[in-house]
């Protein structure tokens, strides 16, 4: 199944200089994703709430914020990686104090319903929706 990401309800969202911090939630899994802020349609870095004790390892975390910049196109070097570290070991207790995803409305918007008979007689029906596209970040 396809990660599902919707900006439009994000818990929480933290802006530090280019980078942004939305915490929110993919396929019921509570999510910190952190996207370039001033370059849309670039690839996001995700830390999901069942990694976030990896992060505690300073050894991992170094590794994972290497592979961060590299991921957010940004230069790995020492002080964008320590950067990125500090923003995720700083979101963690957020990360993890997030309320379970909350009940949302049904994806998509109904538009009909297809209706099959047979021998005019209602057999089946089900509703016709257009499926919502998903999220983009677009700065504001």
């Amino acid at each position: 199944m396809p990660a599902c990401i919707d900006l439009r309800k994000a818990h929480l969202h933290r802006q530090h200089g280019d980078l942004l911090a939305v915490y929110t939630w993919i396929n019921a899994e509570r999510a910190l994703v952190l996207i370039p802020a001033y370059r849309p349609k670039a690839p996001w870095y995700v830390v999901m709430e069942s990694a976030a004790y990896l992060y505690d390892d300073p050894a991992y975390l170094a590794r994972a914020c290497v592979k961060a910049c590299e991921v957010l196109g940004i230069e790995p070097n020492r002080p964008n990686w320590v950067r990125v570290a500090t923003i995720v070991n700083e979101g963690l207790p957020d990360l993890v104090g997030m309320p379970s995803e909350p009940t949302w409305q049904r994806a998509g918007q109904e538009f009909g319903t297809l209706v099959v008979k047979s021998n005019g007689q209602e057999i089946a029906a089900e509703a016709l929706t257009i499926p919502d596209a998903g999220a983009e970040y677009v700065p504001a």
